[in-house]
C-alpha cells in the first residue's frame, strides 16, 4: 500500500499508514498499524460488510464534474476518430479565437451551472456493516494488498460505518472490519476508485488537487502523492497583514496537508505584494518554502525566465511521497494552472485532460469559474492556447508532449533535467499491454 494513501473518516482525520502519529476528534481515534504488521485476513466471518465490498468501482469526483469528464471522452471519441488524432493538438486557424479547438458543443460552464453550486468538487462515500450485537466499537482496516501486508490504515470507530475520502484514483482497496476487543471479524471486501482524476477535500483550503492519475500515451501515468495544486496556505498572523484573501488555516487543515498529504515543500507562485508579512510556509518551519512570482497563460509561455523554469523543474523533480511538493498561487487558477498544464503535457497526457484539469477549478466551490472559452481582463487561457499553436513545433505537427519538451529546451532546461523529471513522476500503468 503506498504510504501517501489519504483517508477521511467521519469528521476526523485519517492519517496514512507507517510512521506517522494520527489526530483524532469527537472522542474517536484513528490509529495506522504498523508497517511491518500482516493482518490475519479472517477470524470467524461473524461481522456482515454491506456496502462496498464485492469489488463495486465507486466514484471519487463529484457528479456533475464526472458528468463533464465523461461527456468530454465522449466528444474527443466523435471529433478525433483514430486513436493518433487523440493525443496531438487540433489542427485550428491560428488566426480566430479556437472555439473549436477541442470537444465542440461540451462546456464544462454548463455542468457547473446546471450542478449543485455549494457541492466541492470530490466525493465521498460510506463504508458499511451490520453492527454487531455488545459491539462497543470496530476497527476497519484498508490496505491495497489483500493480504494486508503493506502497512494498513486503521480506523476506530463506535458505529458501523467509516467515511472513505481523498483516496487515491484507478486503485482497488481491500477493507475488513473487526470488533474492538478483537474478537469477531468480517469477510475481506473490496472496491475500486474510478477515473483518472483526484480531487483533495482540505477545506478550509480551496481548488486542490493531485496531479496524479492521469494516463499517457506510451503506457505510463503520473504518480500520485507527489505533486499538489490548489489555493494558497495562509494562517491568521500572515492574514491580518493582507488585504482581500479570505482563507485562514487552522490547525486541522493544517493536519491534513502536513501528515496526510506529506506536504513538504511549498512552491508558491504569488507576487511579493501578495504576501503580507509571509517569509515562510504557513504550515510550519519543518516545510521547505520558496517563492517565484511567475506570470500566467501567454505571459509565462512567452516570458517565464530561464532560471525560474529551471528551478520550477528542479522543484518537481525532487518530490518524493515524505515530501510532496503543494504549488500554489493566489486561487490555484491562472499562474497555478499554466505551469501546471506545460508540466502534465510534458510528461505526456493528452491535450484532452490537460484542459480537464484546467477546468476543474469552475468545479471547486469557492474558486474562480475558468473555463477554457473565458477572457477576463488578464485571465486570458484562449491566448495561452494560441501561444501554444503559434510555435513551430506545433506547425510541425508534433504532439503536444514534444512541443512542450522543446519549448524547455528552447528556454535553457537540460534534457537530463526533462528525462529525470518523468523518471520521478510517472510510473507503469498496471496491466499496460503496448499495441
Amino acid at each position: 500500500m503506498k504510504k501517501n494513501i489519504i483517508l477521511l473518516a467521519s469528521a476526523l482525520l485519517v492519517l496514512s499508514a507507517c510512521d506517522k502519529t494520527p489526530a483524532g476528534t469527537s472522542g474517536e481515534t484513528s490509529t495506522p498499524t504498523e508497517a511491518s504488521e500482516v493482518i490475519t485476513p479472517t477470524k470467524d466471518g461473524a461481522i456482515t460488510l454491506k456496502t462496498n465490498k464485492d469489488g463495486e468501482e465507486v466514484t471519487i469526483i463529484e457528479e456533475q464534474v464526472q458528468a463533464y469528464v465523461d461527456a468530454m471522452y465522449a466528444a474527443d471519441e466523435e471529433a478525433a476518430p483514430t486513436e493518433d488524432e487523440k493525443w496531438e493538438l487540433r489542427q485550428v486557424s491560428r488566426d480566430e479565437y479556437p472555439d473549436t479547438y477541442l470537444c465542440k458543443g461540451v462546456d464544462a460552464k454548463t455542468f457547473r451551472d446546471t450542478g449543485d453550486k455549494d457541492k466541492d468538487n470530490f466525493e465521498k462515500f460510506d463504508l458499511t456493516w451490520d453492527a454487531y450485537e455488545g459491539a462497543t466499537g470496530y476497527k476497519v482496516y484498508l490496505d491495497t494488498d489483500k493480504d494486508f501486508s503493506e502497512g494498513a490504515t486503521t480506523f476506530e470507530v463506535t458505529e458501523p460505518s467509516v467515511e472513505m475520502n481523498n483516496l487515491f484514483c484507478d486503485s482497488t482497496y481491500f477493507w475488513k472490519v473487526e470488533t474492538a476487543d478483537g474478537a469477531h471479524d468480517s469477510a475481506i471486501g473490496s472496491f475500486k476508485t474510478k477515473g483518472h482524476f483526484r480531487n483533495i477535500n482540505a477545506a478550509p483550503a480551496y481548488n486542490v488537487r493531485d496531479i496524479g492519475g492521469k494516463h499517457t500515451r506510451d503506457g505510463k501515468r503520473i504518480k500520485q502523492g507527489l505533486i499538489y495544486r490548489g489555493s494558497e496556505l495562509v494562517d491568521e498572523e500572515i492574514l491580518k497583514s493582507m488585504s482581500g484573501h479570505g482563507l485562514t488555516l487552522n490547525d486541522e487543515n493544517k493536519a491534513i496537508f502536513k501528515d496526510e498529504l506529506h506536504i513538504g515543500f511549498e512552491f508558491d507562485l504569488r507576487k511579493a505584494d501578495a504576501i503580507g508579512t509571509q517569509q515562510g510556509s504557513s504550515l510550519g518551519s519543518d516545510v521547505e518554502y520558496e517563492r517565484l512570482a511567475l506570470g500566467s497563460f501567454a505571459d509565462l509561455w512567452n516570458n517565464i525566465s530561464t532560471a525560474d523554469l529551471k528551478r520550477s523543474v528542479e522543484i518537481f523533480k525532487n518530490a518524493t511521497p515524505d515530501k510532496a511538493v503543494y504549488c500554489h498561487c493566489w486561487g490555484g487558477a491562472d499562474r497555478t494552472g499554466t505551469l501546471i498544464f506545460i508540466l502534465e503535457a510534458t510528461l505526456g497526457i493528452s491535450f484532452l485532460e490537460a484542459c480537464m484539469d484546467y477546468e476543474f477549478t469552475s468545479f471547486d466551490n469557492g474558486a474562480h469559474q475558468r473555463y477554457r472559452d473565458r477572457k477576463v481582463d488578464n485571465y486570458d487561457f484562449p491566448k495561452f492556447i494560441k501561444a501554444v499553436f503559434n510555435c513551430q513545433e506545433y506547425a510541425e505537427g508534433k504532439p503536444l508532449k514534444d512541443i512542450c519538451e522543446e519549448w524547455m529546451l528552447d528556454r535553457g532546461v537540460e534534457q537530463e533535467d526533462i528525462d529525470a523529471l518523468r523518471e520521478n513522476l510517472l510510473e507503469p500503468i498496471p496491466g499496460y499491454v503496448a499495441e
